[in-house]
Order: structure tokens, then sequence, then C-alpha cells
């Protein structure tokens, strides 16, 4: 789907910091009345949290957000339709059951819980050396902890318009895995799915498009 520009230039960010008044939380389990969009992804849907939209920084969310991802296959682009914001629907990609993964002990029923923690946001300059490995997650204007390529900004499928960035999260072994109902052989890979993670050491990348309430997901690594 060519539907991505490019965005130039770089502004100061805001940082996620764990806060048990905090009003955003990561991990944590399925809110009730909220359903995973129908597919065939192995290992399916797994629940990262929900950005608040009652913080001042996020009251252009339409909504609650709560977080979904098939962060266990090796999707490409992710588009979700959250018009009934409890039951998004998926735009993109239509084919789910021909994504693969790079575990080979999924099925299709395959489930990790994370550990709930909440946290708020905070000022901060930017993601550096000392500090990479530190941050959780960032929002504010995008600005990838990886500076090879040019950061992307996704076009919504359904209005055309430019997306606007919500959430980057790392693989910084934050939150612990809770339970899973499966196990991996190869001990590498059993240590990996001990916390959240994507794609091993990258990071997810979340954009919504307000007026169509169209949420893109993808992952990138470092």
């Amino acid at each position: 789907m060519k539907i991505l520009t490019t965005l130039f230039g770089k502004k100061n960010q805001l940082e996620f910091f764990e806060d048990k008044n905090g009003i955003h939380h990561f991990g944590g389990k399925v809110p009730k009345g909220f359903k995973f969009p129908e597919n065939n992804f192995l290992a399916g849907f797994q629940y990262l949290g929900k950005i608040s939209n009652m913080d001042p920084k996020f009251n252009w969310l339409p909504f609650d957000l709560n977080l979904i991802c098939p962060i266990l296959t090796d999707f490409e682009a992710l588009y979700l339709d959250y018009s009934d914001n409890s039951n998004p629907k998926i735009i993109h990609p239509e084919n789910s059951e021909s994504i693969t993964s790079a575990y080979s002990e999924l099925t299709i029923d395959s489930e990790i819980i994370y550990e709930e923690k909440k946290f708020s946001i905070r000022d901060f300059m930017g993601i550096n050396d000392d500090n990479e490995y530190e941050i959780f997650a960032i929002t504010g204007k995008p600005q990838p902890n990886f500076e090879s390529e040019p950061v992307l900004i996704p076009k919504c499928p359904k209005t055309n318009k430019k997306m606007r960035f919500v959430v980057q999260i790392f693989s910084n072994n934050h939150l612990k895995s809770e339970q899973k109902n499966f196990e991996s052989e190869d001990d590498y890979e059993e240590k990996i799915h001990q916390h959240m993670n994507f794609w091993c050491d990258g990071s997810i990348i979340i954009f919504l498009e307000p007026t169509s309430k169209v949420v893109y997901y993808s992952i990138a690594n470092t």
C-alpha cells in the first residue's frame, strides 16, 4: 500500500514514565467489552495498553485508545478501523492467514498477557546514547531512536489525510510477561517472550487519523 509520505525535521518530544497515579497504562488484560478483530494471524492480537484522551496532550484523540497488535507475527503494516472503538476491524492486511512468524511454536490461539503499569508523560529533549535503553515510550513529534532512514508518516486509507503520531514503544524490558499459554523449545526465544518486545529489539510506532478513526501500527528494528 503506497500511502506513506516522508517527514523531515526534528522536534522535542514527550516521554512516558512510570507513575502510580498515571492515567495511561501499558500491559494488562483486555478490557471488558473490548473485542479483538476477526483474524487468522498466528497468535492473533496481543493487548498492549491504553492511551487516555483525558490527558491534555491527547485531547485530540476521539476516545481512549486501546492498543492491540499481532506483534508476534511478521506483518509489515496494520490499519485498523476504530469507528466502533470497542470492536475495531481490519482494513489491511486482508490476508492475515498468510502472515508468517519467526516463532515456530505459535498457534492461532497463542497469547501473552503483560504486567500492567501506569504511566504519565513529561517533556524531555529526545533519545540519545545515554538514555536510549531506559526510555519506554515517546509521544509528541515522531523522532525514532534510529536515524538511518527518514521517518515515514502514513496516510489514512479512508481519507488520504496524514495520520497523527500517537506513541512509539521500545523493547527495553519494562513490562514482564505475566502469563502466556505457549512455551518455546529454544532458550533464546523463550527469553524473548519474558518481556513485551517488538521483533526482539525493535519498536512499535502507532498513528491515528482522528476524523476516520483509523489506527496504523508498524514495527521496525533499530
